[in-house]
């Protein structure tokens, strides 16, 4: 036999292999991406809850074509919010594995299971985008699937620039990059844009460095956990007369775990050397938590009220009144959401300068509603709030220094201070004489915490009918 005929043979037997080998790996690309839109479709469920009429969003496939070596796809990411829809579109290039193509040719010879590009479709939701892009691409990207179900995704946004009427944008474009794995039950992303200015009525908002952080696993039993920041070096809110705010180091990070429908979530702002004008405000954090919190049923909630606004005739924000059969619909619904005790939230808000630093924080802590039937519901509705605290610091130097700084067409700074100084004093230590609130140095401190029992002011208990005579005034005040 001729060696050309043996090579030829050979040939032959490999191309088939390969080719066999690549209709395989398509088959197995086109199965991972199934499980990975379902998987995130479950996400959005979980988020969003599932009887949420007004609100819903959800990732398809529209078109799937797959070939030997290759397969073109069309994916979409639809949003319904009320009566509106926005569309945005994906339409995708794969090369097969295990050698896809387009990156052989590229030199990059490691095996994979796909390597896909993708493009932003031209839609009515993003037409002014392309618009904007002056020609360029406004979105592509670049996904690399390993075998095993890891990967990495690199987004490019493209520079945008409009103005419309009374509205502005300017993007500056940047990069994102996400990192799979663990059959795409893990992911990580970081992302770098140099600049984004809205603008709209007048007034602009810029922020500047801007970088994004985020991290997402869940596990077998469906429990996902979520990690993002957002980072910006400066942020500044202007109208037609200039710079009205600006804060540097602008931070804000979110974390929840997700265990079925019950959430624990907190986020957190950090705003680092605030400025209005030529006042220096110092720096402001403030956030808020959940724990416990059952979101598929406040969104249950949520649907049970729309539905009896829009029984009712009411339009969105208009008042109406409630019948005890509206009221009774609402108990029943609200049960579901305070079976798992709750916990609500707001601060710590800390407001700090070189003087010292003033802080307040509210906390609610809601029990199950004990009653079977509304009646016993709304006698008992009182009881759900099992204890709410709140806690106030504030610091007299601090509040002194941040008067001083008033603008000078407001008076001299020394004497703004000498008076500010003369109110505090005063109407702290009338506060204090009625035990509202306790001097520690230079800083005036409260702790007022409800119970069902009564109310506790800084340890003094007393029934909620004394706690508003003795205080509703100041409180109002």
């Amino acid at each position: 036999m001729k060696k050309s005929a043996v090579v030829v043979g050979a040939v032959a037997v490999v191309a088939a292999a390969y080719t066999g080998a690549a209709w395989y790996v398509g088959v197995q690309a086109e199965k991972h991406i199934n499980a990975a839109v379902a998987r995130a479709n479950d996400r959005i469920v979980q988020t969003l809850g599932p009887d949420l009429n007004t609100l819903s969003a959800k990732i398809e496939i529209r078109d799937y074509e797959r070939g030997l070596f290759s397969t073109r796809a069309r994916y979409t990411f639809v949003v319904q919010d009320g009566e509106e829809q926005f569309e945005f579109a994906l339409r995708d290039h794969m090369h097969h594995g295990p050698f896809p193509w387009d990156l052989v040719k590229n030199g990059t010879f490691s095996p994979m299971l796909a390597h896909s590009h993708s493009q932003l479709e031209d839609t009515s939701t993003v037409r002014r985008w392309f618009d904007a892009s002056r020609g360029a691409m406004p979105l592509e990207v670049d996904t690399r699937i390993a075998f095993g179900g890891s990967g990495a995704s690199v987004w490019q946004f493209a520079p945008l620039e409009w103005l419309v009427e009374d509205e502005s944008l300017k993007f500056s474009g940047g990069r994102a990059e996400v990192t799979f794995r663990n059959e795409f039950s893990e992911s990580e992303g970081q992302g770098e844009f140099a600049s984004l200015i809205m603008g709209s009525d007048g007034q602009t908002i810029i922020l500047k460095d801007i970088r994004l952080e985020s991290r997402t696993s869940s596990s077998p039993e469906k429990v996902v956990e979520v990690q993002s920041k957002v980072q910006a070096a400066n942020v500044s809110f202007a109208d037609d007369t200039g710079e009205i705010v600006s804060a540097d180091r602008v931070s804000a990070s979110f974390e929840s775990k997700q265990n079925g429908p019950v959430m624990d979530a907190k986020l957190h702002y950090d705003l680092q050397s605030v400025r209005m004008g030529e006042i220096d405000l110092g720096n402001v954090s403030l956030g808020g938590q959940l724990n416990s919190f059952n979101y598929e049923a406040f969104t249950a909630l949520l649907t049970e009220y729309d539905a009896i606004a829009a029984g009712h005739g009411a339009e969105d924000g208009e008042e109406f009144d409630l019948t005890p059969e509206d009221e009774a619909r609402l108990l029943k619904a609200v049960k579901p959401v305070l079976a798992t005790s709750p916990l609500v939230a707001v601060g710590p808000v800390t407001w700090r300068n070189d003087r010292g630093e003033s802080i307040l924080s509210v906390q609610a802590q809601f029990q199950p509603l004990a009653g079977a039937t509304p009646e016993e519901q709304a006698d008992a509705l009182m009881e759900a709030l099992k204890e709410l605290k709140l806690d106030v610091v504030i610091s007299r130097p601090m509040i002194l220094q941040a008067i001083a700084q008033m603008d000078p067409a407001a008076g001299d700074p020394a004497q703004l201070q000498m008076f500010a100084a003369m109110m505090f004093d005063q109407y702290v230590g009338q506060l204090e004489k009625e035990g509202l609130v306790r001097r520690e140095d230079d800083r005036a401190l409260s702790t007022i915490i409800f119970r069902s029992g009564g109310v506790d002011v800084n340890g003094e208990i007393m029934s909620v009918e004394d706690f508003m005579g003795r205080y509703g005034g100041f409180l109002l005040f």
